[in-house]
């Protein structure tokens, strides 16, 4: 009989803490860089669902979506203001 050995691993619903590490305090250009980091990303992902073959209704509905995230984020930028919540990689708060 074959002995198993459980590794630990991320469950649905369950966070898993990646680093122990205390985040590093935020400066005006850092806040900059991190607001031009994610504009650009929402516009990266916009032309990727944008490319797919076929132009499903799906993915007009998700480029849409990322387009409309990346004009919000420059409407905050022009006017200073800072986002409201973190943002990761799929563009939600």
């Amino acid at each position: 009989m074959t002995k198993v050995i459980h590794l630990p691993r991320a469950h649905a619903g369950n966070r898993v803490q990646l680093s122990a590490r205390t985040p590093k305090p935020t400066t005006p250009a850092a806040d900059g860089i991190q607001r031009q980091q994610a504009i650009e990303n929402a516009l990266t992902m916009a032309l990727y669902f944008m490319r797919q073959p076929g132009n499903a209704a799906a993915n007009v509905w998700a480029a849409t979506a990322r387009t409309n995230r990346a004009l919000t984020l420059l409407k905050q930028a022009s006017e200073g203001m800072a986002p409201a919540s973190p943002v990761n990689a799929t563009g939600r708060a």
